[in-house]
């Protein structure tokens, strides 16, 4: 049994035996006649109100205003009461001596009145119930969109960023083949294997932080080939024996982009630098900078990568990540700190 049936069966066992002892407390009233009008109260109240808080009973009650309202809810209370006073005579006929009638009759009006009292009072509180049960509902309904939305978000944005990654591998190729045939064909195969573990692991919510340190590894091996000399290229690895898992290609995205972008600035520098560390608490830190030609960089869009990545950082780790993007002495650079969980990233989006 749910809790919230749990709850409704307390509530009309809790409003019965309040009954049943308010009317026993009666001396002139016997136990079989609390009893049986305590029944009929109950069995009474749960048909006006299984009546009242139907959809079609809730929805028109929902498009009425405060005095249109208030007086639907009047009547009801009104015809409940009628029924109630019916039950009650009709069993103090069967059950009551006819002193213990005659008592009660005389009292009507103050019975009548608190029999509507109470049929208004417990229609308040069934109609405040039900609007905060469809509040739940809805409040339910709507994270159950919100993680849907998340997740095709998450998705459009993970497509998005596959041709851009195969745009720069092919760019790349192209270079290659024009440089040197017999190194592009060595080459190949390397761009193969990382294209592959691309295509295979961006499928992933989360892949192991040690498979996407050791792809960005490989990926600056082979920029340090096609640049050979004329890139200063430098790395710093800090990644101690972990279990952490972060969402696939999302420090891929920054270094492509230090890749696409990178030119000799004013001062003849020319190099992009790397640094990633990983504290035993999960909190990742990468840096990379790289320099750019201003007077180039005007007329250059900056691309989708860091936009996307951006938003995914948003979407999967809210309130868990701090990304600086600084351009500034033709020098391009960002800076991450992203805290990451042991958890195991099998499930596919």
């Amino acid at each position: 049994m749910e809790f919230k049936d749990k709850a409704t069966v307390f509530f009309w066992m809790f409003l019965f035996l309040a009954i049943l002892l308010q009317l026993f407390a009666n001396q002139e009233i016997s136990f079989v006649t609390a009893f049986s009008y305590s029944t009929c109260v109950i069995l009474t109240l749960r048909v006006y109100l299984s009546y009242i808080s139907g959809k079609w009973a809730q929805h028109f009650l929902a498009n009425l205003n405060t005095l249109p309202f208030l007086g639907v809810l009047g009547i009801s209370c009104l015809v409940v009461t009628i029924a109630l006073s019916v039950e009650g005579y009709l069993i103090l006929t069967l059950t009551a001596p006819e002193s213990t009638l005659k008592e009660v009759t005389n009292d009507r009006v103050a019975v009548i009145f608190g029999l509507f009292t109470f049929s208004a009072m417990v229609s308040g509180l069934n109609y405040s119930f039900e609007k905060y049960k469809q509040y739940l509902e809805r409040e339910k309904e709507l994270e159950v969109l919100q993680r849907k939305s998340l997740e095709m978000e998450i998705k459009l944005l993970r497509n998005q960023l596959s041709p851009h990654f195969t745009f720069n591998i092919l760019n790349n190729l192209q270079f290659l083949i024009r440089k040197d045939q017999n190194e592009a064909l060595l080459l190949l195969s390397q761009y193969s294997k990382i294209l592959r573990y691309y295509v295979y692991e961006s499928q992933k919510k989360l892949i192991p932080l040690d498979q996407e340190i050791t792809f960005l590894k490989e990926y600056f091996d082979l920029e340090k080939n096609r640049h050979a000399e004329e890139l200063q290229i430098s790395c710093e690895w800090h990644i101690p024996e972990n279990e952490l898992y972060i969402v696939p290609f999302v420090l891929a995205t920054f270094v492509e982009n230090a890749f696409k972008h990178v030119l000799p600035n004013q001062a003849n520098d020319y190099f992009i630098k790397e640094y990633c560390t990983v504290d035993l608490q999960g909190n990742l830190t990468f840096e990379i900078t790289n320099t750019f030609d201003e007077n180039v960089a005007k007329a250059k869009s900056r691309g989708i990568g860091l936009k996307h990545v951006e938003e995914r950082l948003t979407l999967a780790y809210p309130d868990r990540y701090q990304l600086m993007i600084n351009e500034d002495n033709e020098l391009f650079s960002v800076r991450l700190k992203l805290t990451l969980e042991k958890q195991i990233g099998k499930e596919k989006l």
